[in-house]
């Protein structure tokens, strides 16, 4: 029987890491924006056009290309509601950000490099528009 429960565990840890999770890449990024919220965890998943946002205190910001839903945690002094959600890959730069439902306004634009992600040499840099909508 414990033999058979670690087979499983074995498949399914091999499940999670296997391709589906194989165009994930994450790094620090220094932050060029209103605010002081350097460095950022960012994980860039291309295939998916989603980027995940990870500032020093633990917050988490999402984006995931033609979603509708909200980007960050709902607190009173920023919830920003369900807006959708945009990941542009351009070929200098992968652009992320929201628009408002009722009006289609750009609410929140940032960038990055998608080469530093592929070449760990180079330095990442998230420049936001916005510091991640809070104003």
């Amino acid at each position: 029987m414990k033999g058979i429960l670690l087979a499983v565990a074995g498949c399914l840890a091999a499940t999670l890491t296997g391709p589906a999770f194989a165009d994930s890449l994450t790094r620090s990024c220094d932050y060029k924006g209103d605010g002081k919220l350097g460095p950022l965890t960012i994980d860039f998943d291309e295939a998916a056009r989603s980027v995940r946002v990870t500032t020093p205190d633990g917050r988490v910001y999402r984006y995931q290309n033609g979603v509708t839903g909200r980007i960050g945690p709902a607190t009173a002094d920023d919830d920003l509601g369900p807006v959708e959600q945009f990941v542009n890959l351009r070929p200098d730069r992968v652009e992320v950000g929201f628009r408002w439902l009722d009006d289609g306004s750009t609410g929140h634009l940032a960038y990055f490099d998608p080469t530093a992600f592929k070449n760990p040499a180079k330095r990442c840099v998230w420049r936001s528009l916005w510091a991640f909508a809070t104003g």
